[in-house]
């Protein structure tokens, strides 16, 4: 059973709150690309525009996914994703390629949407060394009751 279906009881990408977060952010990100000034920042607008996109797409994939490995990889590709779109948004900012005002915007919510996906991975981690301390625990219980008494 997944991280997401064992805590929510869902399967569904549609139904993860950082997933509708995510689309949010690419939406408030597509609305100002046009705005940019490509002059100043050459390339960028684009590169932006794949690595804000490629957000929601991750998170989508991850909750589909069905193991915790597998969901927890495409966590932190979304993650990785939401890390270079903000340095992208940072460029733009630093050259005056679109005003702060826009900036701001698409910035906060994209902070949002890290903490989201950073406390998802955390979630998984610490589900994985409950379980994986369990499996010790229980094997040391099994190994005690094998053991031969001494008469």
């Amino acid at each position: 059973m997944s991280f997401l279906s064992a805590c929510w009881g869902m399967s569904d990408s549609r139904n993860l709150r950082v997933l509708s977060a995510a689309e949010d952010l690419a939406v408030a990100v597509l609305s100002v690309v046009p705005l940019v000034n490509a002059r100043r920042a050459p390339g960028v607008r684009g590169q932006l525009a794949r690595s804000v996109t490629a957000i929601s797409a991750n998170v989508a994939e991850a909750a589909n996914l069905g193991s915790d490995p597998n969901f927890k990889r495409q966590l932190r590709l979304a993650l990785a994703s939401a890390n270079e779109a903000g340095s992208h948004l940072r460029v733009l900012e630093r050259t005056g390629a679109i005003q702060r005002q826009h900036i701001w915007h698409c910035e906060n919510k994209r902070v949002a949407v890290c903490k989201m996906l950073v406390s998802l991975i955390r979630a998984i981690e610490e589900r994985e060394a409950n379980e994986e301390e369990e499996r010790r625990n229980s094997k040391d219980r099994n190994s005690k009751l094998r053991q031969p008494t001494a008469e």
